[in-house]
């Protein structure tokens, strides 16, 4: 993964993206493609370079094996805006790289093929999806429209280093030992110890912690504090419950937080930038994707360059109580055919082969990829991976499948993404304080009731109870086991 690569905040208009897009690979091996003049060829366009990373592995088997050629599209710089690009243009790609999140705005405007006879021809592959990703990323109004690619699982990432350093002075101060948060509460506690000016120079050179707070994606913090608070988004007859003392806590606690001095000052940090800051070793603990455990050990300077490897902890994302969803996964990546493409059979056997278990199982321990776990044989250990030993890498496994079988996840219903890109902009308006909490949540909930409106009220009530349903089986199955 290139750290140049990225830009925080970046909003790319319609006509820039243009402007970057129809970049193509250059793996092809030129003498098999002198050799097979009938080669299929096959456009993928993604979000970003490192989306179609596992891509560029594979496409040399992907052209021996099945006489297709891959072309990638995407903008130089990553971007949530990619659909500005595409729901504008009259360009055909076969493979689109999408946010499950998003897979309403594309069956919207009729632009994705479903995928379940497909499915149904590989069941053992089917089996092997971890449930969340099968049940809830995959499926929509109940047809299959993409095939997972990257997990994305949310977890509590903390310097094991400076937990043990400062236990005996918090075990003073608290009466109990230096260990993971497991609340919020306690996550802002400990937060705000080991905010330190080590060297006595009167600044910050570590903060107790950071958040993903860049735009349209701050909406994530306040949904893992609001729904392990017992939160819910919609009554019955979906009208908003935001506008509820857990929605006013939730933006509340995480400004005091942040006024506290534990946070860096007025920080806006993306993905990566978060990830920056936390293995420079700036930041004692986050809350970020599964793949930051193995970017840890990555001292490469070309890709993450960690400063702190073997000094990072994994654990649950902080909750309300031993019942509260911890984590879950957000975001994520799934492998969809545009309905246009002329090759859907050989865009499926691209997506059979790039998400099997052999091409993936690599892809999920790389420094350079964005993949992460979401095939149950993945969350066994495949030997010692990017970590220094394969106990190391079960313990981190494991603490991904535990965040799985009780997980916060992304609204799939119609509109899903609108409504959190609604929340996420009034969000930001409280936290730099040009509105009030309770006003950013009311302001929230009367554009909510324009969504829900918009796509019709019987509707949306029928698609949030199968999203809630869908996500109570998630959680008996785990039960059950």
């Amino acid at each position: 993964m290139k750290k140049g690569r990225f830009v925080v905040n970046t909003i790319i208009s319609a006509s820039l993206l243009l402007s970057l897009l129809g970049c193509t690979s250059e793996q092809t091996n030129k003498k098999v493609e002198q050799s097979n003049p009938d080669l299929t060829t096959i456009h993928i366009i993604a979000e970003s370079p490192e989306a179609i990373t596992l891509f560029r592995m594979e496409e040399q088997e992907i052209l021996e094996k099945y006489h297709i050629k891959l072309v990638y599209n995407y903008p130089q710089r990553i971007t949530d805006r990619l659909e500005d690009y595409l729901f504008s243009t009259d360009d055909t790609y076969d493979i689109f790289v999408v946010f499950p999140a998003k897979i309403p705005l594309y069956i919207e405007r009729n632009m994705l093929l479903p995928l379940d006879s497909y499915m149904a021809k590989n069941k053992e592959f089917d089996n092997e999806i971890i449930p969340v990703y099968r049940k809830l990323y995959m499926n929509y109004d109940n047809h299959d429209y993409g095939v997972v690619y990257d997990g994305d699982t949310r977890l509590l990432f903390y310097r094991k280093d400076l937990f043990e350093k400062y236990n005996n002075e918090y075990k003073q101060q608290f009466g109990v030992d230096l260990t993971p948060p497991e609340t919020w509460e306690e996550y802002e506690q400990v937060a705000k110890f080991l905010t330190r000016d080590i060297d006595g120079d009167g600044k910050i050179d570590i903060y107790g912690t950071a958040t993903l707070n860049a735009d349209s994606k701050r909406y994530i913090w306040f949904a893992e504090r609001f729904i392990s608070m017992g939160g819910k988004y919609f009554d019955e007859d979906m009208h908003p419950l935001i506008t509820s003392k857990e929605g006013i806590r939730s933006i509340e606690e995480q400004m005091a937080l942040e006024n506290s001095g534990a946070t860096p000052p007025q920080s806006m940090f993306d993905w990566v930038d978060l990830n920056n800051a936390f293995l420079q070793g700036n930041i004692a603990m986050v809350v970020q994707f599964s793949d930051t455990a193995r970017f840890s050990f990555d001292e490469h300077e070309e890709t993450w360059n960690s400063k702190i490897p073997g000094k990072v902890g994994w654990s649950l994302v902080p909750g309300e109580t031993p019942e509260s969803s911890r984590g879950g996964t957000w975001i994520g990546r799934v492998l969809s055919i545009s309905k246009d493409s002329k090759h859907p059979d050989q865009a499926w056997q691209v997506i059979e082969h790039i998400t099997s278990f052999d091409a993936s199982k690599d892809a999920i321990g790389s420094f350079e990829t964005i993949n992460d776990p979401y095939l149950n044989s993945h969350l066994t250990a495949n030997g010692k991976g990017p970590f220094p030993s394969e106990k190391m890498n079960q313990n981190f496994l494991d603490t991904v499948k535990e965040s799985l079988e009780n997980p916060n996840v992304d609204l799939m219903i119609p509109g899903g993404w609108e409504y959190m890109q609604v929340l996420d902009h009034y969000l930001n308006l409280a936290m730099i304080g040009k509105i009030t909490p309770e006003e950013a949540l009311q302001s929230t909930a009367g554009e909510w009731e324009k969504i829900t409106d918009k796509f019709g009220r019987e509707e949306q009530k029928r698609f949030y109870k199968e999203w809630l349903q869908k996500l109570e089986e998630i959680k008996n199955v785990s039960k059950e086991k």
